[in-house]
Parts: C-alpha cells; sequence; structure tokens
C-alpha cells in the first residue's frame, strides 16, 4: 500500500525533515514524498544550506518519488544571486543568517573583513558583503543552485494540486486555473482559498492558526477542498506532514508524541 506524504514551510529545520523520512516514509514501497516549498530562512535551530542540500541529495537518490516545489523564500534567494528583481510583489533583504549557512562562519568573517577594510559606511559594507555572497555561493553551490532554479512551481497528479502558497480560481470555470495563475499567486497567495474545487488543492505559506482563526491551533486544516499545512515550525518546533492512502483516498495528518508516529483526522473549518 503506497502512500503521498506532504510537507510544507520546513525553514532550515531538515533535522525534523530527516526524522519523517527516516522513521515514516518507505519509498520501497512506492511512497512519495512531496515538499510544498519554503526551506530555507529558519532561526537558530535550522540550516538552510544542510536542507537545500539534503531535499536536493533525497531528490537525486528517489527522483520519482520526491516532488520539490518552489516557495516565495526560494525565489528571494535566487533573486538575490541573480542580482534582479523578485517576480513577486513583495521582496525582502536576505538575511546574513541564512547567507552563512551556505558560505560558513569562516568565509563569512573574510568576506565581513575584506567589506570593512574598503567602506566606512555601514551601508557600503552591507552591499559589499551582499556581492561577495553571491559570488562565493554561486561559485560553491552551482548544482545545488541551478537545481532550485529549476524547481516547479506546481506538481499536479489525477486527483490533487500541490503549491506552496495557492492558486487563483474563477467561478464556473475552475479548470483554468493554470491560465489564470501567477507565480505571485503561487508563491503569494493570500488570503488563504476556500470552498469547492475539483481536486483538493494542497498549499503552506499560511500558517494554519491564521487559516483556522484559532490562534493556538498549528495542526493541518481544510477549508473545503483546500488542504493547508504550514505550522509555524518557528514558533511550534515541529512540521506538520500530510498523509494521503492511495488505496482508501483518505487523508491524516502525522504526529510524532513522546517518540511515536501517530495519525490524526484532519479538522475542517468554515469560514
Amino acid at each position: 500500500m503506497a502512500y503521498i506524504y506532504a510537507i510544507s514551510d520546513i525553514h532550515g529545520r531538515y533535522d525534523l525533515l530527516k526524522n519523517v523520512v527516516d522513521e515514516w516514509v518507505r519509498f520501497e514501497n512506492g511512497d512519495q514524498l512531496i515538499l510544498v516549498g519554503d526551506y530555507i530562512d529558519g532561526d537558530g535551530h535550522g540550516n538552510s544550506y544542510l536542507t537545500l542540500q539534503y531535499i536536493y541529495q533525497l531528490q537525486l537518490a528517489y527522483p520519482q518519488q520526491v516532488i520539490v516545489l518552489q516557495g516565495n523564500h526560494e525565489e528571494w534567494l535566487l533573486s538575490f544571486l541573480e542580482d534582479r528583481e523578485t517576480y513577486l510583489d513583495t521582496q525582502i533583504d536576505m538575511s546574513f543568517s541564512t547567507l552563512e549557512s551556505f558560505t560558513g562562519e569562516e568565509d563569512m568573517t573574510s568576506i565581513y573583513q575584506r567589506a570593512s577594510a574598503y567602506h566606512q559606511d555601514r551601508f557600503s559594507i552591507i552591499e559589499d558583503m551582499y556581492h561577495q555572497c553571491r559570488e562565493l555561493i554561486c561559485q560553491k553551490h552551482a548544482s545545488v543552485m541551478d537545481w532550485l532554479k529549476h524547481l516547479p512551481y506546481y506538481y499536479e497528479n489525477d486527483h490533487q494540486i500541490f503549491v506552496h502558497a495557492g492558486i487563483e480560481v474563477i467561478d464556473y470555470q475552475p479548470e483554468l486555473w493554470k491560465q489564470v495563475s501567477t507565480v505571485n499567486t503561487y508563491l503569494m497567495k493570500y488570503p488563504a482559498s476556500q470552498g469547492q474545487f475539483y481536486k483538493k488543492v494542497i498549499a503552506g505559506h499560511i500558517g494554519t492558526h491564521q487559516v483556522s482563526g484559532q490562534s493556538d491551533f498549528h495542526q493541518i486544516c481544510c477549508l473545503g477542498d483546500f488542504i493547508y499545512l504550514d505550522s509555524s515550525v518557528i514558533t511550534t518546533q515541529f512540521l506538520n506532514v500530510l498523509q494521503y492512502d492511495c488505496q482508501t483516498c483518505r487523508y491524516q495528518g502525522l504526529i510524532k508524541k513522546n517518540q511515536q508516529w501517530q495519525t490524526y483526522d484532519i479538522a475542517h473549518f468554515n469560514k
């Protein structure tokens, strides 16, 4: 019996992802793992580069079973490295903690020393450091960056659409979602879509506490045919795992409690 597992918004916590893969996913049984974006830009508990490297190697090992989608944080990293405007409506400054996960602490120290030796004002130092980081990361991690650049925005099968943030839906013509959705829709859709659709749409991006309207709720939830996964891992320190039974077509959540994996029924909300 094969399952599809979906996880979103990992934000540097490759340790949590690896724990799920090592202890629960069975690729030898035909299981599929779909990762729905935002692998980088976490806190001190995670490492952006190690997360991308782990996912990259996992997909190399199981190319037909591991599907990796792009999230808005990956697009922001790519726009930084390519020194271009983002394709999204919102831009952020790259975190040096994220960049250091790619350069390493020693190289980042050298980057700062070189920049501060040539510049006096803070803005110029930061711009110089950004320039050096771009060159070093693109050179040092060329294969991973090329892989990242070619990640798709969505994955569709007979029953589901997986996407980081969402899709655009036209009433009475739902099948036109590809024609009307943009990169900004796929990676930044807000607010959360709800209601009926001809396929299940599985997305992350928006914390399920926001989707549900309950500040203390962080598990997987549904709004009609739209399923949301984002656990707000930086706050909660856990990842939501969606489990889909390909034989029974049943959706469940998966969570680890007291060192034991347990399934749970997904909460449905009407808004």
